[in-house]
């Protein structure tokens, strides 16, 4: 019995490993942001919610966007940029220091995934 091996050919809008593990730990930190609910430091239970949505999202889009799905990547893509967006107002509310480090993280995270995707398109 005989066996052909034929390459796997990614598709041009396949999501590449680095970009897709720094939006899985962004999706995963916007989901555990959740666990500040309730405390003093915590944003209006609207934004904690709606960034958890943005996080789950971006999370379920992953499988898909690997596979070469642009409407999952489109959609992770905005994901991650609405989430840094929002993570702005906690540079200038008066934030605890742990909850400024997070955000800076999530926005610099965010800036190094998009341009990781934007050279991957390249």
């Amino acid at each position: 019995m005989t066996t052909t091996h034929e390459p796997i050919v990614r598709s041009s809008a396949a999501l590449d490993n680095a970009p897709a593990a720094i939006f899985a730990v962004l999706g995963l930190i916007d989901v555990a942001l959740t666990g500040v609910i309730g405390s003093k430091e915590a944003p209006p239970l609207a934004v904690s919610l709606g960034v958890a949505a943005l996080g789950l999202l971006a999370l379920a889009g992953l499988a898909p966007a690997r596979r070469g799905s642009r409407a999952a990547l489109t959609a992770i893509v905005a994901t991650r940029a609405i989430s840094a967006v929002l993570a702005v107002p906690a540079f200038f509310l008066d934030a605890p220091a742990w909850v400024m480090a997070v955000e800076g993280f999530v926005i610099a995270a965010t800036a190094t995934g998009l341009i990781l995707l934007r050279r991957q398109r390249a």
